[in-house]
């Protein structure tokens, strides 16, 4: 460290000077303050590690981390009380349409958006919309980091799923209808509701609009094939019209094979579901067997709440500023193997009906929800 001259009165422990001691710790702290070519050395802390500097500006190109972040919507409840409306997330199907096309295209991509009171909230800083660089002052606008070719993103998140709620009303006759369709309509079907994350490189303010995948063709940053493909888009282009899609003009032909495009950034939150049937086919409740954190074994959920987390990295190729991400989840989805076309892939649940009735009318309860963030410089990975 820098010059400072010490009395030396030990190890003889001869007579200690208060005023010498004092001295001796002024001096040390005042030449240990701060970092600077005084007190550095070479195998020590190396300057230009933090930071390569002009006359006026620091910039901190030798730091290994650009900008790190974390959020969480603060959503907390205590057993037995009931979610919030905004704190249901719905799957496809909805069997109060009164058309043979039944599912609602909205809910093939919903924002996890509910906040601290259970209410949805679209501003950057509340829910799962976390802003990258910060928050731009008292204002809701993201201070925004510009990425580099070489940069590394790590984002994770975590979900904390109550339940999913079947409709009683009807399910028991669509959930059915999927593998029996005979009378007595008995079954077990296997589902998943899919989280995931995009990103916004457009705008400041985090409109939901400007979401995107990673290696959207024009404002993603990781377009290197293959590309990060979404759940809503790695399924089987849909028909239909009137806001509303038809499962029987579809079909499963056109699936996206795995190979093809990437799902390591999906998170699945698994749901079975058991029918008993009767010779009417009908009054038999479908049960979910998920969990059971909300109203207790009165209802017909079994099992606790699911912690459901998940993370992912991703190398930029193409310069953007990242101004936020967010957290998304589809209806439910199910896996498919397509023995004519040799095809693995993803659908969501209404296109496994074979007739016009839709799929699984019902709702995936949310209570806590969080996502942070890491992004390394290509220096330092």
């Amino acid at each position: 460290m820098g010059d400072v001259n010490l009395q030396k009165f030990y190890p003889n422990n001869g007579t200690a000077l208060a005023a010498e001691v004092n001295a001796n710790f002024n001096a040390v702290a005042g030449s240990s303050q701060g970092v600077n070519d005084d007190n550095v050395a070479t195998e020590g802390l190396i300057r230009d590690n933090f930071a390569n500097h002009s006359s006026v500006t620091l910039n901190n190109k030798g730091m290994s981390i650009k900008h790190a972040n974390f959020q969480e919507n603060g959503y907390y409840l205590s057993t037995g009380s009931g979610a919030a409306a905004n704190a249901k997330y719905h799957s496809l199907t909805d069997t109060s349409i009164a058309t043979a096309n039944k599912t609602v295209d909205a809910n093939k991509r919903q924002e996890i958006n509910h906040n601290a009171s259970g209410v949805t909230a679209t501003s950057q800083g509340v829910g799962t919309k976390i802003p990258v660089g910060g928050l731009s002052g008292s204002s809701t606008n993201a201070n925004g980091v510009a990425l580099e070719v070489g940069d590394i993103i790590h984002v994770f998140w975590n979900i904390n799923a109550w339940r999913f709620e079947p409709d009683f009303g009807t399910l028991n006759a669509y959930a059915c209808e999927l593998i029996d369709a005979s009378s007595v309509k008995s079954t077990i079907l296997n589902y998943s509701m899919c989280v995931w994350p995009e990103f916004n490189t457009q705008d400041a303010g985090g409109s939901n609009s400007n979401f995107t995948s990673a290696s959207d063709s024009t404002n993603g940053f990781a377009r290197t094939s293959p590309g990060f493909a979404n759940p809503d888009d790695g399924v089987a282009p849909l028909g239909g019209g009137g806001g509303v899609s038809d499962p029987n003009s579809t079909g499963l032909l056109n699936l996206m094979p795995f190979a093809d495009k990437r799902r390591d950034h999906w998170t699945w939150i698994p749901v079975m579901m058991g029918s008993g049937g009767s010779t009417s086919g009908a009054g038999d409740d479908t049960v979910a067997v998920m969990m059971d954190a909300e109203n207790g074994p009165s209802d017909t959920v079994i099992g606790g709440a699911k912690n459901c987390a998940g993370q992912t990295y991703i190398k930029v190729d193409t310069a953007e500023t990242l101004y936020s991400i967010q957290l998304y989840i589809t209806g439910l989805m199910g896996l498919h193997y397509n023995t004519s076309s040799n095809k693995n892939g993803t659908f969501i649940e209404d296109q496994a009906v074979t007739n016009a009735s839709g799929g699984i009318d019902g709702q995936l309860h949310i209570e806590r929800a969080s996502i942070g963030y890491v992004i390394y410089r290509k220096e330092g990975v």
